[in-house]
């Protein structure tokens, strides 16, 4: 595909003319200063144009050449906004710190537009610095009584322009997203340790992409690499305080000089789409790195961005100025307003012509809300959930759903929500979403963990419900994305070694599904196995953390979103203990992938389940819920092969009669794996059964898969 970093509005090289055209989205702005530096700091404007406003819109247009010769082609060049507004009106030869049109901080409407402060773009395809870089405390950037009137131009974060050439990106093979193993990773992370010049960079994670392959993962799940405040409060490592919704995260880039960002994130791509490895970014829409209130003053607020250039249209705030903020995270995005739905519409068009091929939305449920003041009110079709496909295939992007393959030449997306927000009325929804999401399921990770640490709190029709797609949530849709461990919470080691989380956690919650089994290292590594053995038998998409193939720990940090340090860094040399448990990972992994009978219908639609006597249980039965039932196995088929699935979650032996028909048929069991052991036979050894009726003993916590075939 042929990359393309033409977007709606902000700034856009028009080949005809030779100028820069910049759009700039005010519903409520009345008047507007597009300043130009030939400096990221340090220096006033070298030009100030006065925008004319069309609409919504205001609109100029630049002659990069008054800068030099050669830019924007072979440099930059940076630049900001002024933005006006009914509190603070526009006066003739208007200088910034002048009172003169100045009103109120704050008005009755929400809107606090301030000159003063520089505005970078939202539609920026990259930043020149961040706030935290040059105001420790941000106070230059902040609007109370004291700060209200500095100009803050010369420190202020400039958007950057360079014209970055359309190249060519490999695409990834087309496959559903069923079909693919999901890689959740920290893009830093992922090769902090690696013993190179560009680690932690775009530029390291497209030199690992044959080692992220080695590992099984077809689709990398990258933590937000939209442009982020990585030292907000203590420090926000993760990526959730998103600043820029165009722009590559700038402390990611090898090449550090200004304007290349976009290209390396194109590079990146490049080089995981020709190993057949799809990208999916975590976005957040939900809020912003920017608003927040400070001592509980609603007129002290932090002005970056958003809320300088049409505060009322990017955030939900109440009459007395507090932003709502469901999120958790100081505000919430107004997405139900047109300014915020632009934003996310071009932002993911953005990025898929950039070669992306699938978005995991953190908390999706915001962007299901059609309130536009401080309320919710949830609408799953009217949202801009709901109108996403359509918007998106207008614009000839074709949004697949999960279970529906994408094609080799047409680049094509998955969407993914997480389908909560951390707060308010009916904030959770999994199940809700329209049938071409994908949705985060935490009833599968709560029922697969809780099989192997707290078997006691689980039935077996949970486990049938989680086996079978969660037919109690999404009907007969595959939708469920499962699985056991994510960025928030213990990863896989930490959940069977600990029983709290540890004290240098910050924050975190204190309720986990987890158990340190006593310091028993057999019942640690049987759990470890179950769990990853019953995610990957499960129907649906399958999610796993990177750092969990290698069983990376974290030291029982199940929080760890403010450290840029070793708890995060994966070390991708399991070692001891760990070297053959992440075999078998490896192993479940490339079995899962080998085997298209789990995405396929039929393994639904022809399960069979059975007790220890080989006799079939109906889909209603007392055995599904009662408390001291023990096993279960289940039988199931498509046209290409047959599965036996056995499982004791007990703390005795059973043993079970093998289902009678395949002997009938005169076939025979091959176990795959018993989970007693990191054993693994792809294709199975044959189980030498004797008998009638013959038998197999099953150890307490443990799983058993076996291949039916003659």
């Amino acid at each position: 595909m042929l990359t393309s970093t033409y977007t709606k509005f902000g700034a856009n090289y028009n080949k005809d003319t030779g100028l820069v055209d910049f759009t700039l989205f005010s519903k409520n702005g009345t008047a507007a200063l597009l300043c130009i530096f030939d400096a990221p700091r340090g220096k006033d404007p070298v030009y100030t144009l006065k925008m004319l406003k069309n609409g919504d819109v205001f609109e100029t247009s630049f002659d990069p050449k008054l800068l030099g010769e050669n830019v924007p082609f072979d440099a930059p060049f940076y630049y900001g906004y002024r933005v006006f507004g009914p509190n603070y009106e526009y006066t003739e030869n208007w200088k910034p710190g002048a009172k003169k049109g100045f009103k109120i901080r704050l008005d009755k409407e929400n809107n606090r537009f301030n000159p003063n402060k520089l505005a970078y773009d939202p539609y920026s395809r990259e930043l020149s610095h961040l706030h935290h870089d040059v105001s420790k405390d941000l106070i230059e950037f902040r609007s109370n009584e004291k700060s209200f009137f500095v100009d803050n131009a010369k420190i202020a974060p400039k958007s950057v322009f360079k014209i970055t050439e359309e190249k060519e990106i490999a695409l990834a093979k087309g496959r559903a997203l069923v079909d693919e193993i999901i890689g959740e990773v920290h893009l830093k992370s992922l090769t902090a340790l690696q013993d190179k010049d560009s680690k932690g960079t775009y530029k390291a994670a497209g030199e690992f992409a044959a080692n992220i392959k080695a590992l099984g993962v077809t689709m990398v799940e990258f933590l937000p690499i939209q442009e982020f405040d990585d030292k907000e409060d203590i420090g926000n490592y993760w990526g959730y305080m998103p600043l820029a919704y165009f722009a590559p995260h700038k402390k990611y880039v090898f090449n550090t000089a200004d304007g290349e960002a976009v290209a390396e994130f194109q590079e990146m791509i490049d080089a995981l789409h020709k190993e057949n490895i799809k990208v999916c970014m975590d976005v957040v829409y939900n809020h912003t790195g920017e608003a927040r209130i400070y001592n509980g003053d609603p007129t002290d607020v932090n002005l970056f961005c958003y809320a300088l250039i049409d505060n009322k249209e990017y955030y939900k705030a109440a009459e007395t100025g507090f932003y709502a903020a469901n999120s958790g995270c100081h505000n919430d995005a107004n997405t139900a307003k047109p300014g915020f739905q632009n934003i996310i519409i071009d932002s993911l068009e953005y990025w898929i012509r950039q070669g992306v091929d699938a978005f995991r939305f953190d908390l999706a449920v915001s962007l299901m809300d059609t309130d536009t003041g401080a309320n919710t009110r949830y609408d799953r079709n009217r949202s801009i959930i709901g109108k996403m496909k359509e918007k998106l295939e207008e614009r000839g992007i074709k949004v697949n759903a999960p279970n529906e393959a994408g094609l080799d030449d047409i680049h094509s997306v998955n969407l993914i929500a997480e389908p909560w927000t951390c707060s308010g009325y009916n904030a959770y929804q999994l199940g809700n979403f329209p049938e071409f999401f994908a949705e985060w399921n935490d009833v599968s990770r709560n029922t697969i963990r809780a099989f192997s640490v707290r078997p006691n709190s689980v039935d077996f029709l949970a486990v049938r419900h989680i086996l079978t797609g969660s037919p109690h949530k999404f009907g007969t849709q595959n939708r469920s994305l499962n699985f056991v461990a994510c960025h928030d919470g213990f990863t896989l080691w930490d959940l069977n070694s600990y029983d709290k989380k540890s004290e240098n956690t910050c924050g975190g919650s204190d309720w986990e599904l987890c158990s340190s089994f006593n310091g028993n290292k057999t019942l640690r590594d049987k759990a470890i196995r179950n769990e990853m053995a019953l995610l990957a038998l499960s129907f649906g998409s399958l999610m796993v953390q990177i750092d969990d193939i290698v069983l990376h720990s974290k030291g029982g940090n199940n929080n760890s979103y403010n450290i840029d340090g070793p708890t995060n860094y994966i070390d991708f040399t399991p070692k001891g203990e760990k070297e053959a448990l992440s075999g078998f990972i490896k192993n479940l992994i490339e079995f899962r992938k080998n085997h298209k009978i789990f995405t396929d219908e039929l393994y639904v639609k022809n399960m069979e389940f059975f007790g220890h006597l080989a006799r079939p249980f109906p889909a209603i039965s007392p055995f599904w819920t009662l408390p001291d039932m023990r096993f279960m196995s289940f039988m199931t088929n498509n046209e290409a092969e047959t599965l036996f699935v056995a499982m004791n979650k007990g703390n005795s032996e059973v043993k079970f009669i093998l289902p009678r028909e395949p002997y009938a048929a005169h076939k025979k069991f091959y176990v795959v794996f018993d989970t007693k052991n990191n054993d693994f036979n792809p294709e199975g050894v044959l189980y030498e059964a004797v008998g009638e009726e013959p038998t197999y003993t099953i150890e307490p916590h443990t799983m058993v898969l076996m291949l039916i075939k003659p």
